[in-house]
């Protein structure tokens, strides 16, 4: 009897030891296909990251889209026996494959542009002048390709994919060289607003108004030119201007909060940061230039912001508040103020690229005047979001589906 009991119990007690044995083995495949799927889907990001990196303008080694309107593009990260398996054929001019900067890492990516279900190619920006990006099937120089990325990340037999939409940032795209969305006088003889391209692009008007004919009220003779007889669009898209400043202040190298406060050239915090000198043209009226590229961004609580007395820069000036422009003044690029706008008082005042307005003020009008030069400029628009961070538009997990 002893012999029998001690026979079953020996029996029970392999029957566990084997089953524990199968149990941590099973666990522990368990735990290495977790970290190697968690490990394939980090390198998937990785590669989506490499490609927001690559396809960004002055990026260390860029991937260059030569043809934004051909649906056939596609550009490859990866090396090549990966690269075939996306479908990347050395043959066709229109692919493009490079090494990746972590050949380390195991990931390829494919880079196509985003099409509508017509198969139109599918663009980023501000077609309709409202001061919010869509996508759109217009493709101008304002407008961005959405490029629809997949990457793949495999490690030790585990593969993730990640697809998304990305999108370089839209300048911002103006209706006339300013654009205003309450009653605007503009006075004096010695004030230029002109809306032809004095960088060689598309002709706007000098001034477009949300508001009906008779809201731009002109005093003592100041020099409207553009398209149109006379150079002013009334009617206009009503521009969402706070949208358009919540969009790049995010980028913002130079932030201040302040209230009804009064920034000069000497001023720090302020201009003093050295916002950038623009290069003057041959006359008042004509363009200037740079290539710096700042994003200036004053909060004034509702309240106001006035610069004078010689500030300048290069790049975007973002005001959410009233914008006092007085004393010499000089920028190139866009500049955007939700509030009113006042740009009066002695000294030159050239502002290359263009103005928007948006007109919730605490003042009854905007007013310009006081030998001011806005210069539309095409180039001065274009130009400032180029280096900027690429966006994501949409992020899916593709081996999840």
């Amino acid at each position: 009897m002893v012999l029998v009991v001690s026979l079953v119990l020996l029996s029970v007690m392999l029957v566990i030891a084997f089953s524990a044995i199968m149990m941590t083995s099973t666990d522990l495949k368990m735990t290495g296909h977790f970290r190697s799927n968690k490990k394939a889907f980090y390198f998937a990001e990785a590669g989506l990251e490499e490609a927001k990196a690559r396809m960004r303008v002055g990026a260390a080694n860029p991937i260059a889209d030569n043809h934004p309107t051909q649906t056939s593009w596609a550009a490859y990260i990866g090396s090549e026996n990966k690269a075939q398996q996306k479908g990347y054929n050395s043959g066709n001019a229109m692919h493009i494959r490079v090494s990746s900067d972590q050949a380390d890492m195991g990931y390829v990516v494919r880079i196509v542009h985003q099409t509508d279900g017509a198969g139109g190619i599918l663009y980023w920006g501000d077609a309709n002048k409202n001061g919010v990006n869509e996508r759109t099937t217009s493709y101008g120089p304002a407008m961005r390709n959405i490029y629809l990325v997949s990457s793949e990340g495999t490690y030790a037999g585990s593969s993730r994919v990640i697809e998304a939409e990305i999108a370089k940032l839209p300048p911002v795209n103006v209706p006339a060289a300013l654009s205003v969305n309450a009653s605007t006088t503009v006075k004096g003889s010695s004030t230029h607003i002109i809306g032809t391209d004095a960088c060689g692009g598309n002709d706007l008007p000098g001034i477009s108004s949300s508001n009906s004919p008779g809201s731009i009220i002109l005093s003592g003779d100041p020099n409207i030119e553009g398209v149109g007889v006379p150079a002013i669009a009334y009617n206009g898209t009503v521009i969402d201007v706070q949208n358009l400043i919540n969009t790049y202040k995010k980028t913002a190298n130079f932030t201040y909060t302040v209230s009804n406060a009064t920034h000069t050239a000497s001023t720090t915090p302020g201009p003093g940061d050295n916002w950038g000198t623009p290069t003057a043209g041959a006359t008042s009226q004509s363009p200037s230039s740079c290539s710096v590229r700042n994003i200036v961004y004053y909060n004034t609580g509702g309240t106001g912001i006035q610069l004078s007395g010689g500030v300048s820069g290069c790049g975007m000036l973002l005001v959410e508040g009233d914008l006092k422009l007085s004393g010499n003044f000089s920028w190139y690029g866009p500049i955007i103020t939700t509030g009113s706008l006042s740009i009066l008082g002695g000294g030159n005042k050239n502002i290359t690229g263009g103005i928007l307005s948006g007109g919730s003020t605490t003042n009854a009008e905007d007013a310009i005047g006081g030998n001011t030069n806005i210069v539309y400029c095409s180039q001065a628009m274009n130009s400032q979001t180029d280096s900027m961070s690429i966006q994501i538009l949409s992020w899916m997990d593709k081996s999840s589906q």
